[in-house]
């Protein structure tokens, strides 16, 4: 069977106020992202994920829309759109844009006609009651229900309280919704990451949800959410909504399930549709809040390859706009982002990338006064919010780092310069250029995208082992997550160590001393190949 795009991909995702500023206002904007077009090639990959540029008051920098079909002035214009578009199609490189299905902001005018009275048109396009009918929490704080004195009722909204929640179980809603992915996909747009789809449908009377034993900072998390989220409902709008995008070519849809944390692979993997009838791909965030430990990742790792199935494809994530960036959950250790990074790329299935990811980027540090998520705004300092992880692109050692001519809008990571890409290009050891090795073995070799993937037992539980096999192609990694060097056997007898030669490393290997065992450096990671017959 041929293989789609999606299947294979290297996505890297883009948070449009914070990649490249042209006009001097301190916020990225399309035509950055235009011109760094051809550093996105440098990088090989294979797809663009573009958080909103939509219309949007930025209660919640995008993620409440105001209009979704017409771009925010201060990202650009639909001419910008379209040129990106071109720009991207010309050197193979695909779109995709998030769309925000579970709320709108209250500044839409559906929301501001359907406040007016009980029987406009738009009347039944949220959620509204007479009361506060049950105990569900919004999750960026306070009560997830607001008095609005116009209607004299209460609106649902499961974040923000200028995020109000959109009613799926009207039709027109639905229909409106799915006008606006046709509205993108005839301009030309690859694909969708669909945020937080599945909230979308709600519990049809209401019911209040089942509380959690214990103490969390959040009332949020203090519930089991089974009544606002994982509703029946959700997969068949799914379905409806895969024929839709299914009807135009090479489209797909990408899904941020929200879970509850470490993470719940299976739920994640059950909106792909037992028939693949659903979401194209979704994700399990599990690797970003699993301890670094190898029997920890290994064990993460692969319960999202069970919860998948063969027929199906997985996608792997380590960052992204809402998650702390891995160097430094992981302390600033180099070796440790490495390790990392070669474990992300040699997986089967999709890689999702976040800017900044292959310079090894870490967050900035946002003093209080220069909070700008209102997550962060509510729960500082117990959460710092997101606002770390979005911090500016570094580009150059100049003035603004390359970013921009004025005042970021977020402040820079520390010792910015160090990590500007026209210092790493000059640097062979970098991480950038580490990142385009490995991803550069990823589009040679079909062995890492479309090979099967087996987890090996070893006689050492600091070293994760597995190895891809596509045909007579196979590829075998080792690595070691300890500070201290490791020797390691592969119990499997179909594999032996002479069977195998080194092909890439996160650093310099050591001296091997026994002819049945891999030596490895503390935090390093191995590929090694098959012997060929005649060698």
């Amino acid at each position: 069977m041929a293989t789609t795009w999606w299947e294979e991909c290297i996505v890297y995702q883009i948070y449009p106020r914070s990649f490249q500023d042209t006009n001097g206002d301190g916020i990225g904007d399309l035509q950055g992202i235009i011109k760094r077009m051809d550093y996105l090639v440098s990088l090989g990959i294979d797809a663009l994920w573009l958080s909103p540029i939509y219309c949007s008051p930025m209660a919640d920098f995008g993620y409440d829309i105001s209009d979704y079909q017409n771009v925010d002035p201060v990202f650009g214009t639909l001419d910008d759109v379209d040129q990106l578009i071109r720009e991207a199609h010309t050197r193979n490189i695909k779109i995709i844009f998030d769309m925000v299905f579970n709320h709108t902001s209250i500044e839409h005018p559906w929301f501001q006609e359907s406040r007016q009275s009980k029987d406009n048109e738009k009347a039944d396009y949220y959620i509204w009651s007479d009361s506060i009918p049950n105990n569900w929490q919004g999750a960026f704080g306070k009560r997830a229900w607001s008095y609005d004195e116009k209607r004299q009722q209460y609106y649902l909204h499961s974040f923000l309280e200028e995020q109000p929640d959109l009613n799926w179980r009207n039709q027109e809603v639905v229909d409106a919704m799915f006008s606006i992915l046709t509205f993108w996909l005839d301009r030309g747009i690859d694909g969708f990451r669909l945020d937080v789809i599945n909230c979308i449908f709600k519990d049809k009377t209401l019911r209040s949800n089942p509380r959690i034993v214990g103490s969390r900072p959040r009332p949020y998390d203090m519930q089991r959410h089974i009544f606002d989220r994982n509703r029946p409902g959700t997969h068949q709008k799914l379905r409806m909504m895969r024929q839709l995008v299914d009807a135009y070519p090479d489209r797909m849809l990408v899904g941020e399930i929200m879970v509850e944390l470490p993470g719940e692979p299976e739920l994640a993997a059950s909106f792909l549709g037992r028939n693949r009838d659903e979401l194209h791909l979704s994700f399990d965030f599990s690797l970003a809040y699993t301890r670094f430990n190898a029997t920890k990742w290994q064990r993460s790792a692969k319960r999202w390859c069970e919860a998948i199935g063969k027929n199906r494809i997985p996608s792997w994530v380590l960052n992204n706009h809402d998650i702390p960036r891995i160097v430094s959950r992981l302390s600033g250790n180099v070796a440790k982002t490495k390790l990392a990074a070669l474990f992300l790329l040699t997986q089967r299935g999709s890689i999702f990338l976040y800017y900044g990811e292959e310079l090894g980027l870490p967050d900035s540090k946002v003093p209080w006064k220069s909070i700008r998520d209102p997550l962060g705004k509510r729960y500082w300092p117990v959460h710092p919010g997101r606002d770390p992880a979005r911090g500016p692109m570094i580009w150059s050692n100049e003035k603004g780092f390359g970013f921009t001519d004025g005042e970021s809008w977020l402040p820079f990571a520390s010792n910015a310069a160090s990590y500007a890409v026209a210092e790493q290009e000059q640097d062979a050891s970098s991480m950038l250029h580490y990142y385009r090795a490995l991803i550069g073995m990823r589009r040679e070799e079909t062995v890492f995208r479309r090979g099967t993937c087996a987890y090996l037992d070893t006689n050492n539980n600091h070293v994760v082992c597995y190895v891809r096999e596509y045909g007579d192609e196979k590829r075998l990694m080792l690595l070691n997550f300890s500070g201290r060097k490791q020797r390691v056997s592969i119990r499997d007898k179909h594999y032996p160590k002479s069977d195998w030669i080194l092909r890439f490393t996160s650093q310099r290997m050591l001296s091997d001393a026994k002819a049945e065992t891999f030596i490895l450096q503390p935090w390093q990671g191995c590929i090694y190949s098959l012997k060929s017959r005649s060698s």
